[in-house]
């Protein structure tokens, strides 16, 4: 049996394809992703030129899964067909190139399967662990252990929206971290106000900004869907990364030009809730959404 995802996200579309054994064990054999930042000209509506990139890349898909006849294709929108005003043209138009209709999913069932597919690799433990998922659009947050979510929450600061906001200095300048950092405490208030409830063991992100710094500092083992990045490593990366120029960005290894741009937001984020919890060890898992999606998929 296939399954492919398509995760139309805020900054990339990407479609995963997943195998799965007569058992219910799947994995991931394939995964092409495409650049096509819907955001480019605000979060609130898709700008023309974004909006093809986006139909582009379901024509694209919709002609891969063409050799894939009897597949099953899921394909979800978050955080910024959410909030787009041309949501409606967009979903019309990817599906008359594609034959591929997508479901736009609110935050909290977002953060649901982010959830299923976190535990599907990370160690979490019978202590809560803080779940974080950094998208362009949004951000989720998840309190869980390996039994049970306590609660979670989708907040609209992804790392695209705060760039356009706080990002405007290179290197980005102190004032602008000031400014981002007190609009954090705003933001995630009662996030930061929950957090002493709960004896957090481990921050643990979910793919997409925590798979850069895995790239970056190398914390996976071969074959292990999930790594350790040591604080004090964290802290090196990202004084480097926040200290740097774009041009000087795009020099470090393994950050691509996407990444480059919008990778210190990402790791002043982390920087701000890691500094709330207090934990030696960050873990970086390789699953996320799309394999809380499978998963679900096939339990349900």
């Amino acid at each position: 049996m296939k399954i492919a995802v398509i995760d139309c996200g805020t900054n990339t579309f990407t479609l995963s394809l997943f195998e799965v054994d007569s058992k219910g064990h799947f994995k991931r054999t394939f995964k092409d992703r495409h650049y096509v930042d819907l955001a480019e000209e605000g979060i609130h509506t898709i700008g023309p030129k974004a909006f093809q990139r986006g139909v582009d890349a379901f024509r694209s898909f919709g002609c891969f899964l063409q050799d894939y006849p009897n597949i099953k294709t899921i394909a979800l929108g978050t955080a910024a067909l959410r909030q787009a005003s041309n949501q409606a043209a967009f979903i019309e138009a990817a599906k008359a190139v594609s034959g591929i209709t997508i479901q736009v999913i609110d935050g909290a069932k977002e953060a649901s399967l982010i959830y299923k597919g976190v535990r599907l690799a990370a160690p979490l433990g019978e202590s809560p662990s803080l779940i974080m998922d950094i998208g362009g659009g949004s951000v989720e947050f998840i309190i869980a252990d390996n039994q049970q979510v306590y609660w979670a929450k989708s907040y609209p600061i992804g790392v695209a929206v705060l760039f356009d906001q706080f990002h405007q200095s290179d290197p980005i300048n102190t004032m602008e971290i000031q400014a981002l950092n007190q609009y954090l405490e705003g933001m995630l208030a009662d996030l930061v106000a929950l957090l002493p409830s709960y004896p957090i063991e481990y921050l643990v992100g979910a793919s997409g900004s925590f798979d850069v710094l895995d790239n970056m500092i190398g914390s996976k083992e071969a074959g292990q869907p999930f790594g350790y990045i040591d604080a004090k490593d964290f802290d090196v990366t990202q004084k480097q990364l926040v200290g740097a120029s774009f041009e000087q960005r795009l020099k470090m290894k393994n950050l691509t030009s996407t990444r480059a741009k919008l990778i210190v937001m990402s790791v002043l984020l982390i920087d701000f809730i890691h500094k709330k919890i207090d934990t030696d060890h960050l873990i970086v898992s390789e699953h996320a959404m799309r394999e809380g999606l499978v998963y679900e998929f096939l339990h349900t």
